[in-house]
């Protein structure tokens, strides 16, 4: 049975997240503090280059990520992006068509609602470096869940989400930093140690 946030309380996720942020190096702590910065950063590139506003790139950016290497999510975001400007949406990415469909639709006005709580929360982050949401992907769950490489839901419900995202919040308050600051800090050291 994988594990999941539905049969946890909230101490013992918060514990999990404070296992998580503890093992952070020097170095995965400084990375984790600067991830969203330098997303926005690249956001910002866009938004210069392609004359368009930063946040929507945000979430052109946000709408690619699902199961995409921050690196390929990058290239995947300009390409659409180009495409959009050239008129055409013939353009190939690493990630789910429905997502490409999105951007495009993103770059056609469509905006990303909180009824698609995490790819929501990514653009805030990348776009606004909004302290009021925190994306919640399949690592801040497994991160939640366990202390060691185990098998572990993916994804949740939006009510628990919201859950996770104020338990997180919480204790991020609790070390002195940003929501998203924590979030990314955590997101650096499980990837590094889920061995």
């Amino acid at each position: 049975m994988k594990l999941s946030v539905i049969n946890l309380s909230d101490t013992k996720i918060k514990n999990s997240l404070k296992y998580w942020y503890n093992l952070a190096t020097l170095e995965e702590i400084d990375q984790g503090k600067n991830w969203y910065k330098d997303a926005q950063n690249f956001a910002e590139y866009l938004s210069q280059k392609y004359s368009i506003d930063s946040y929507i790139c945000a979430s052109v950016i946000s709408a690619l990520s699902p199961n995409n290497k921050w690196d390929r999510n990058k290239i995947d975001a300009e390409e659409v992006i180009k495409a959009h400007i050239n008129g055409h949406q013939d353009v190939k990415v690493c990630t789910y068509n429905s997502n490409k469909n999105k951007a495009f639709a993103i770059l056609n006005g469509e905006t990303i609602t909180e009824k698609s709580p995490k790819t929501h929360a990514f653009a805030m982050n990348v776009g606004l470096l909004s302290s009021e949401h925190i994306t919640i992907d399949k690592w801040h769950l497994r991160a939640c869940v366990t202390k060691e490489k185990a098998d572990a839901v993916e994804s949740c419900t939006a009510v628990q989400y919201r859950r996770i995202e104020k338990i997180t919040s919480q204790l991020a308050k609790d070390l002195g930093m940003k929501g998203y600051e924590l979030q990314a800090i955590i997101w650096v050291t499980i990837r590094n140690n889920w061995k």
